[in-house]
């Protein structure tokens, strides 16, 4: 049975108030395919960067990225009915979420989580394959794309397919971006197998279970694939910290001034139809191995 676009929209989870510590521009950068990409950035009040905002509420989509809609209320119903105590249900829900994660391996879930939240606020797709469940199964290897999401418009099936790639310490720009764009292909060349494993598994929403399956039978119409390549890397030149106009154009301007020096022949080699459907969502981060520690610490 086909979902309804005000269904896939009640599947999408809370990402307002993450958002809103997040300063963001859509807009052509020097980098092909030449279409309007994100820049993103840590939001700034005047002078003030918002970092402690920023991590308190990214790590509140955690329990979001780990269970559908549907889990989480059968989880908290349950231990709600058991305890009488809303506070203890929702620790409960919190806590097995939580435990999903893997201490002393940030980088990976970081960029993951990030990718979740982006894809799901500027493309309002929810995700068709929750990769983080599979990430801890023990009986299923995890490989393909780091996100697999599902939207539609009123002609097309849309399939997205993210990559993140988080690069602490020493500056790696260049090199964050070559990885991403063939980490991505790569990913789009294995789609097929990859669902194949996993569409009668309860990593994909009961809701779109049906999507899933209509793709596999080669039933699902109108498909049109979006790839979206998230590259958060750690930034090394110094803001002015003058007032915030300023300092949020500058923060433009070298997200801007990297693609500049990214070689055109990194671009070589990509099919054409394929390059021209990524979409970039480019994150300078200052003092990232900070951020990524006390997101390490702070679930």
């Amino acid at each position: 049975m086909p979902i309804d676009e005000d269904k896939i929209e009640q599947l999408l989870s809370h990402t307002e108030s993450f958002m809103n510590h997040v300063y963001w521009v859509q807009q052509e950068f020097p980098i092909q395919p030449s279409k309007n990409h994100c820049g993103v950035a840590i939001n700034f009040n005047d002078i003030n960067e918002r970092r402690y905002d920023f991590l308190s509420e990214l790590q509140k989509t955690v329990t979001s990225w780990v269970y559908s809609n549907a889990v989480k209320n059968r989880i908290f119903q349950e231990r709600l009915a058991n305890s009488s105590d809303l506070g203890n249900a929702s620790e409960h829900l919190s806590s097995l979420a939580r435990r999903k994660f893997r201490t002393g391996y940030p980088q990976g879930q970081f960029g993951e989580l990030l990718l979740f939240n982006f894809i799901q606020y500027f493309f309002k797709a929810p995700p068709l394959l929750r990769k983080m469940p599979l990430a801890t199964s023990s009986s299923h290897e995890r490989f393909g794309a780091d996100a697999i999401h599902y939207c539609k418009n009123e002609t097309q099936n849309i399939i997205i397919l993210g990559e993140s790639k988080c690069y602490k310490s020493k500056y790696k720009f260049a090199t964050a971006f070559k990885v991403s764009l063939s980490s991505l292909v790569d990913a789009f060349n294995s789609l097929d197998s990859e669902l194949d494993l996993y569409t009668y598994d309860d990593f994909i929403d009961e809701s779109l279970q049906d999507v899933a399956k209509s793709y596999k039978d080669g039933q699902l119409n109108n498909v049109r694939y979006e790839l979206v390549c998230l590259i958060a890397y750690n930034e090394t030149r110094s803001l002015a910290l003058e007032s915030e106009d300023q300092i949020k154009s500058e923060i433009m301007q070298i997200i801007t001034d990297r693609c500049t020096n990214i070689e055109a022949e990194l671009f070589e080699g990509f099919k054409h139809g394929v390059l021209n459907r990524m979409n970039y969502i480019l994150f300078p981060i200052w003092d990232l191995d900070k951020l990524l520690s006390d997101f390490d610490s702070g679930r």
